[in-house]
């Protein structure tokens, strides 16, 4: 594992776009929470600033705006080293010089794995720090009281990933792999679920993976609405993190099921 990792680093720790893309993902991610200052201007039923700051909300309000910088910055990071390798042919060189199409999946399974967990590590991190400096009174078991929030952002973290580097392996080509990845993601689902709840209502249109992936770390704001029960509102909008959990692990393991398929069974 630690030798394909370093091929992997070997490749890529020059890489501009790679650089350029973690730098933003690590100078963006613990200043999003920022955005909890307009609060300050709202009253009506919504929380103050504080709640995006202090233990134990921040960890909600963090892991959410976490679930856009993974996807958008990490992911696209996960794309490029795949399809970078069929660009500069590199895919076929690490054949030849020796590597088996085996462990040349590896390595890209394995730096998934590794990027996901660097996100994980520093999510907690940030949450800690910021909780600790922001709370009235902080305690350890007040600090950890977090309902499983750093595994559920490292399976999030990890889904993305996932799926990203399955369209690398399927679609091959950087910039029509990235505009079907931050399409499926932010509209092309959305269509394909709002076309279910119109044709079939809406029953198991949250079991779609993105948003299986989604919910494992929601907007916070949304919890509120699942304590709405009117005629017109009788659903759940979210999934429990114990189903997300389940349902993501299941996707996560079809995206690497089909990234291998795709691999082995093609052209290099």
């Amino acid at each position: 594992m630690l030798k394909l990792l370093k091929l992997e680093f070997s490749k890529f720790k020059k890489s501009t776009v790679v650089i350029m893309l973690s730098t933003m993902f690590l100078v963006f991610f613990p200043f999003s929470l920022a955005v909890g200052k307009i609060f300050d201007n709202f009253r009506t039923g919504l929380p103050t600033s504080d709640a995006f700051f202090q233990f134990t909300t921040i960890w909600e309000y963090l892991g959410y705006a976490g679930n856009w910088m993974v996807f958008f910055f990490l992911g696209v990071v996960m794309i490029y080293m795949v399809t970078l390798e069929v660009t500069h042919k590199t895919m076929r060189q690490s054949i030849i010089a020796g590597l088996s199409r085996n462990e040349f999946f590896l390595s890209k399974l394995y730096i998934a794995l590794f990027i996901s967990v660097l996100a994980t590590f520093y999510y907690t991190i940030i949450a800690l720090t910021i909780g600790f400096i922001n709370t009235p009174n902080p305690t350890l078991e007040l600090a950890i009281t977090n309902e499983w929030a750093i595994p559920r952002f490292f399976l999030m973290s990890f889904g993305y990933m996932t799926f990203a580097m399955m369209v690398g392996f399927i679609v091959r080509s950087s910039g029509l792999a990235v505009f079907l990845y931050l399409s499926f993601v932010l509209m092309i689902e959305k269509l394909i679920r709002y076309g279910h709840m119109e044709l079939l209502g809406n029953e198991y249109t949250k079991f779609y993976p993105m948003k299986s992936i989604g919910d494992l770390m929601p907007l916070p704001l949304l919890k509120m609405a699942e304590y709405i029960k009117t005629k017109d509102f009788d659903f759940s909008l979210l999934l429990s993190y114990k189903t997300a959990s389940i349902l993501s692990i299941v996707f996560i393991l079809t995206f690497i099921g089909l990234s291998y398929l795709s691999f082995t069974k093609r052209d290099l």
